[in-house]
């Protein structure tokens, strides 16, 4: 059988090959449209498409314009061997505007992974893909501010559109997180921020793979790869998040984590966020060799993936040589020979690796992957204390106990922290294992008909996948509604009566008011950063869901009800009227521009939410107090968008409308129409301001 010219040209290892061929990535990858745009701006700019071949050495590079899109990649700061501090900074710089094939190309995907014409599913193919059809800009360069005063120049990137600059840094404490910003004309877009991670010289560190390590990708598959990479929800192998916050509190704070892949840099945003809601955070490291094509997905994904991995552990070595290292990977590429190889090259530098056998997926030549022989000769010479091979995550608690120093009251208490911090701090598919320790679904009740203050628990919950009943979509619901509030539930030791839904039951747990039942939720549903990661995390996420509440929920329903609840619209619809001019002219805009002013910060953190770069839940109170507005006031929320000075804000709207779960809830059936609930249109409340 003759070799692909991709084989031959990457150097892959047999193995690779009888994969790539027995599965057909070949023909796949072949029918996969070509990505590759024609180079616009390079007619525009010739001197500098030529220069670009030189890299760092271009001697004309240029800046970001206001049309281009930066991308900035979180690093780790090392020590040099004259002992400055020092980080490597990758940069990549696109032009924003998408591809014409967009279209073509999501039919495409979809067609592969079985979807039929139309399905909601292409929206989350086509976001995903864009990374993927944006036109590459070599040779610019991008300055960014390091921490508070240092100014540093990066680039100009090669024929890529990356650049790679070890730069030195200011002294700082090892475990100290400094965030850099770039600074680009306004318009510009992109990862405008990156957080570098000071580290010791000595002490522990750790290398894991991502695909089929610690997030299903069905790397033996194409039509498995391109479903897992643009339309699945992202999600974490069974166990190994508990795995990875346990070793983490075993070794030291500022021990850092390199998340070491295969895939191309396009997929930067969706690793990152995925790692960052289930794993402790750490850099990065993707390959650069197919930037921009979608058939170079599958080769970078299952080809020559051991030389790149070696490559790469030997740039970490040379940053940190007196570090232990523990490393992780699966049975589906070429980790164990990567790791291996590594081991016989700098056998003090790493102390173990843990290999997930992968038994769960159907692929041909599982066993041949999952043989014990193919183990024993990958790790030829490693001695076999420093290497497991594992299928259940929970199992390698005692290989890390042998390697890594420590109690086994410290080993017990780790475990259990771990498993509490994950069960505290995930998202998606992860949720369900969190109920607090009330094994049964929540119960939320609440009045029919309309979504009212019940509509932002449901988005906490539809977001987070939990189970749970609401009283408004059952029969006889209102029964247990008005059973509460008349006082004509059983008086019990524990919890005291309820005033007026919603009202969450959860176990033998009662609770009410709105606020409330989201501070108890919020930890519980992973829509807060853990207390570990951030001690105060909390009551600043509270603050800001209370902020929108007050502002943004319930003086708009004082402007339907300015006198008083028990009235009727009618009974005040001079009062009414005032007050709506005055609040959509005076505080809707007072308000708004408050959160604008959150989103800016830098207490805002990465993307498009209102703390520390993460999904909380105070975005879902903030994006339903402005899906609601834009019911009420119509014009007025139309020209406050138009004038363009919210427009973070109008980002959050739609980043928190398009996450998976929520699109299909609020598609869906069980998002209830506004009518006569919190949120009225009335004719005459329809004013500009």
């Amino acid at each position: 059988m003759s070799l692909p010219s991709t084989y031959r040209r990457s150097g892959s290892s047999m193995l690779e090959h009888q994969t790539w061929c027995d599965r057909g990535f070949e023909p796949t990858e072949t029918s996969l449209a070509n990505l590759m745009k024609t180079q616009g701006l390079v007619q525009k700019f010739k001197v500098t498409h030529l220069l670009s071949y030189l890299g760092w050495l271009n001697p004309i590079p240029i800046g970001v314009s206001k049309n281009d899109a930066v991308w900035l990649f979180d690093n780790v700061a090392f020590r040099g061997p004259n002992g400055t501090w020092q980080a490597e900074f990758v940069t990549a710089v696109f032009d924003a505007r998408v591809s014409t094939k967009l279209v073509d190309i999501v039919g495409d995907i979809a067609e592969k992974v079985g979807l039929s014409k139309g399905d909601k599913q292409e929206k989350t193919i086509e976001q995903r893909i864009t990374p993927f059809l944006m036109e590459v800009l070599p040779g610019r360069r991008v300055d960014i501010k390091f921490g508070e005063s240092t100014a540093l120049r990066l680039g100009p990137g090669g024929r890529n559109g990356i650049s790679s600059d070890l730069k030195k840094l200011p002294d700082s404490a090892a475990g100290t997180v400094v965030k850099s910003a770039a600074e680009v004309p306004s318009g510009a877009g992109g990862l405008l921020e990156l957080n570098t991670f000071y580290t010791e010289p000595e002490g522990w560190a750790v290398i894991s793979d991502v695909d089929d390590t610690i997030k299903i990708t069905q790397t033996s598959d194409p039509v498995g790869i391109l479903r897992s990479t643009f339309v699945a929800e992202p999600t974490p192998i069974a166990g190994m998040p508990e795995l990875y916050w346990q070793i983490k509190d075993m070794v030291t704070p500022s021990a850092p984590w390199f998340y070491l892949s295969a895939s191309p840099y396009n997929l930067y945003p969706f690793l990152r966020d995925f790692t960052h809601r289930y794993y402790p955070r750490g850099q990065l490291i993707l390959r650069d060799a197919s930037w921009m094509t979608i058939p170079g997905l599958l080769s970078n994904l299952t080809l020559g993936t051991q030389k790149y991995k070696v490559d790469r552990m030997k740039k970490l070595y040379e940053w940190l040589p007196k570090k232990k290292m523990i490393c992780i990977g699966d049975s589906t590429q070429s980790d164990p020979e990567s790791y291996g190889e590594m081991y016989r090259k700098h056998p003090e530098w790493i102390k173990l690796i843990l290999i997930r056998k992968v038994t769960d997926i159907a692929a041909v030549g599982t066993e041949t992957k999952n043989a014990p022989k193919r183990f024993e000769e990958a790790f030829k010479g490693v001695p076999r204390e420093a290497w497991h091979v594992f299928e259940d995550p929970a199992e390698c608690r005692e290989q890390i106990q042998r390697r890594v120093p420590f109690t086994t009251t410290t080993s017990a208490t780790a475990l259990s922290t771990a498993a509490e911090r994950f069960n505290m701090s995930s998202e998606g598919a992860a949720a369900k294992r969190q109920k607090s320790n009330k094994d049964v679904p929540y119960n939320l009740i609440y009045w029919p008909e309309i979504p009212g203050r019940g509509e932002f628990i449901r988005l906490a919950l539809e977001e987070a996948g939990a189970e749970y009943v609401d009283t408004a979509k059952t029969e006889g619901g209102i029964n247990e509604v008005m059973a509460h509030i008349k006082g004509e539930k059983p008086d019990d030791d524990t919890n005291p009566p309820i005033f007026a839904p919603p009202i969450l039951k959860h176990g033998d747990l009662v609770i009410s008011q709105t606020p409330n039942i989201l501070l108890y939720l919020g930890p519980r549903l992973g829509l807060v950063p853990s207390v570990e990661e951030d001690p105060d995390a909390l009551y600043k996420v509270n603050e800001l869901a209370l902020t929108a509440l007050d502002g943004l929920s319930n003086e708009p329903h004082d402007c339907h009800h300015p006198i008083g609840s028990e009235l009727y619209y009618e009974d005040q619809k001079e009062e009414a009227k005032r007050k709506t001019e005055h609040y959509v002219k005076t505080r809707l805009p007072k308000f708004l521009g408050y959160f604008e002013r959150v989103l800016n910060s830098k207490a805002s953190g990465e993307g498009p939410y209102l703390y520390a770069g993460k999904l909380s839940y105070a975005d879902l109170v903030l994006f339903q107090c402005l899906d609601g507005l834009r019911f009420m006031f119509p014009k007025a929320m139309a020209k406050l968008e138009k004038e363009r000075k919210h427009s973070k804000l109008f980002e959050l709207y739609d980043a928190v409308k398009q996450r998976p779960k929520l699109k299909e809830y609020l598609e869906g059936p069980r998002r209830q129409k506004y009518s006569n609930g919190l949120y009225r249109y009335y004719e005459e409340f329809d004013i500009e301001g």
